[in-house]
């Protein structure tokens, strides 16, 4: 697949709740091409500066898009110096964006239920594939999991895919919303056979590695969206790798979605 590397308009950019925000953006290619699993580079300057500091783009998952009107949605935590400078941008203004990136994807099996566990802004990371399963009338359950009420911030989100078919479960750390506790603790609640289901996840990486267990110990095929700082975003660097069966793989590249066996000393 070609990749798209240029400045697109900055349609909205938003805080959401807790540490997100939103920013939509006019970008029609990747908005047509874009797949489950699949991330953008953006840089946290606008396109018309010549700041190099921060130097480099940041890795974003494609949490949403609309072929359509031709726009893509990313969702991102403000957690450092670069994701603090991308809040600063305004309605109108452009942004360089490379992508859509990554050539592991969610692979839509469409003879199978899905159960889709997101945690923290993971949420983001599954949230395109939630779409496209709905839009395929496959059985979807999510499980979104985060610290507390506040940091739900996908939770609109997926209240309108609650609306359109998905069953939707909420999990806070603290209870203060939902269940309390982990998505991960009611997984035997829905693998009843574990042959006419599939696992599908993002978030943190405890909960990344409960799932790779759980999979082995119940022979469920699953599937999880790695999270690795990246400088380059298109595999030249070396800077994301992950051991696999197949030796050292690149998460930009190879990833970022692995099928959970695939990994090793995860």
């Amino acid at each position: 697949m070609e990749l798209f590397e240029g400045a697109v308009k900055v349609l909205k950019n938003r805080f959401v709740s807790g540490i997100t925000w939103e920013i939509v953006l006019q970008a029609p290619y990747i908005a047509q091409k874009a797949q489950p699993g699949q991330f953008v580079m953006l840089s946290v300057h606008t396109s018309d500066v010549k700041k190099y500091d921060p130097l480099n783009r940041r890795p974003f998952a494609v949490a949403d898009s609309c072929e359509n009107e031709g726009w893509i949605s990313v969702y991102y935590d403000v957690v450092g110096r670069g994701t603090r400078l991308l809040t600063h941008l305004k309605e109108g203004e452009f942004i360089k964006i490379l992508g859509p990136l990554g050539e592991g994807i969610f692979p839509i099996r469409e003879d199978k239920k899905a159960l889709v566990v997101a945690g923290g802004i993971g949420a983001s990371g599954v949230s395109l594939l939630v779409k496209k399963l709905l839009e395929k009338n496959i059985p979807t359950v999510v499980l979104y999991g985060a610290r507390n009420k506040e940091y739900l911030s996908m939770f609109q989100w997926y209240e309108k895919a609650r609306q359109k078919g998905a069953k939707v479960y909420y999990y806070t750390d603290d209870g203060s919303f939902g269940i309390k506790g982990f998505p991960v603790q009611d997984l035997d609640k829905y693998i009843d056979d574990p042959q006419r289901w599939v696992i599908y996840a993002c978030g943190p990486k405890p909960l990344l590695r409960f799932l790779k267990n759980y999979s082995y110990q119940r022979k469920v095929e699953t599937y999880l969206s790695l999270d690795r700082r990246m400088a380059c975003g298109w595999g030249v660097c070396l800077g994301c790798v992950v051991k696999t069966q197949k030796g050292f793989e690149r998460v930009c590249k190879e990833g970022p979605v692995f099928e959970a066996q695939r990994l090793v000393d995860f």
